[in-house]
């Protein structure tokens, strides 16, 4: 588990996602706690990968158990910043499976290594 901040003074969420500051909620003590409860409630799993969750648009390609170090917000928090904290609005996710549901485009290019050819020297 990673040691957490101290808790800063009390932020109203909702007013702050309203105003566009997203990254100050992402980097707060609230938002490490909620992701603690997340993934500890899904047991550090993706849900996307063991076929639990669907979002209509996506599925895996098969079945297979993946660790999860990323919480996915079902509902987009600037869509609805009330259910920002909310533990039902939240999925546990690999990195990979959450690149895949935000549909980025590239995303296996960032896992995949590139060879390096070098010259041979005599």
């Amino acid at each position: 588990m990673k040691q957490r901040r101290k808790r800063r003074k009390y932020f109203n969420w909702e007013e702050e996602i309203a105003k566009g500051n997203t990254n100050k909620f992402y980097n707060s003590t609230d938002f490490d706690i909620y992701r603690e409860k997340v993934l500890e409630r899904d047991k550090h799993k993706c849900q996307f990968f063991l076929g639990k969750w669907d979002d209509g648009k996506h599925k895996p390609d098969k079945i297979k158990v993946v660790d999860a170090n990323t919480v996915h917000h079902i509902v987009p928090i600037k869509e609805r910043p009330d259910l920002a904290l909310e533990l039902s609005n939240g999925i546990s996710l690999s990195r990979e499976a959450h690149e895949i549901i935000e549909d980025r485009i590239n995303f296996k290019s960032r896992f995949k290594k590139k060879k390096r050819i070098s010259k041979e020297m005599w």
